[in-house]
């Protein structure tokens, strides 16, 4: 680890640490939170899950479109990020003329495997509980012909507010996760700008710098989609748990004005706006999509701190 840093300039060497760091924690607070102090969360979770599917009546059928299907997709991520690997391995070890044995360890490889079997192991969750949401809407609808609406809509709000409990136990079980991975996406954002950067002055090999740029591109893309695993599926369920909401008080609309059933309706719907999906990050700040925007400033932020560092750095030792 020290033999790789010890050629990288002042600013390189802080970025990488950083993200080493960052990864290491990651990967120990994980191993620790679901194998010791979680346990019972993990259980309420799961057990929660299945109470609701009995009440959605799911029979857990198997996905048979092969892009949705799960072994697909997992596959088809294993093989992209081996993939990504490789390229990054022999591209490190030609600039840095190291074994690949020592690049694969000392570059963090392994730690970026952990966070990123991590990152799907989250994303898994969060659409399993996505999928819930729109199920409930999909149920709900389905209540506007039927004669048992408010006995209906008693057992689908029951539900809502399961899921709303499991939301709470997820920001529990991956909060500072998901602070982590998100810290670690903006170090490495920083981490290959800077790279590009200092590697200017770095005597490369001119048909060598187009794959190292590739490298570090390949990094971006794999960075971004952990990230966007992680937000999307947060953002459907925020918005399908708040169409539930919407759809309670349109079918109380609908209802006679002043009946039994209307005010049953009512009281449901009010019910249900108390369990409106409320993603955090361990309750530090709200995950939604506006976080990119607050991303997108603070790795400018950063890059240009370190464009100025790296500046001051050259000038140094020019003058030495």
């Amino acid at each position: 680890m020290l033999e790789i840093a010890s050629e990288f300039s002042i600013t390189q060497k802080v970025v990488y640490y950083s993200a080493l760091v960052t990864l290491i924690s990651l990967n120990a607070l994980t191993a620790v939170k679901s194998s010791f102090f979680d346990l019972q969360n993990w259980k309420t979770l799961f057990t929660n899950l299945k109470i609701v599917d009995q009440k959605l009546g799911n029979t857990g059928d198997r996905e048979r479109c092969l892009w949705n299907n799960f072994y697909f997709g997992f596959v088809t991520k294993q093989l992209f990020f081996f993939a990504l690997v490789v390229f990054q391995v022999y591209t490190w070890s030609y600039i840095t003329h190291l074994s690949a044995f020592k690049i694969l360890f000392m570059t963090g490889f392994v730690e970026i495997f952990g966070q990123f079997l991590i990152t799907i192991l989250i994303s898994c969750v969060l659409q399993v509980l996505e999928s819930r949401y729109k199920d409930l809407n999909s149920k709900l609808l389905e209540l506007k012909n039927n004669v048992k609406v408010p006995l209906e809509m008693k057992n689908l709000v029951r539900s809502y507010r399961i899921l709303g409990e499991c939301v709470h136990i997820v920001n529990s079980l991956f909060g500072y996760q998901i602070i982590l991975i998100m810290f670690h996406f903006g170090v490495e954002i920083v981490h290959g700008l800077n790279f590009i950067i200092v590697s200017f002055d770095t005597p490369v090999e001119e048909r060598f710098y187009g794959r190292f740029l590739v490298a570090s591109v390949g990094v971006f893309i794999l960075m971004t989609y952990n990230l966007f695993t992680i937000l999307n599926p947060i953002y459907s369920a925020t918005q399908e748990g708040k169409r539930f909401v919407d759809l309670c008080y349109k079918l109380q609309e609908e209802a006679p004005e002043g009946s039994c059933e209307g005010k049953s309706l009512l009281k449901w719907a009010n019910i249900s706006q108390r369990y409106v999906p409320d993603f955090s990050a361990a309750g530090f700040f709200d995950i939604d999509k506006s976080l990119i925007f607050a991303f997108a400033g603070n790795v400018a932020t950063y890059f240009i701190i370190t464009i100025q560092l790296n500046e001051s750095e050259y000038l140094r030792t020019h003058k030495e």
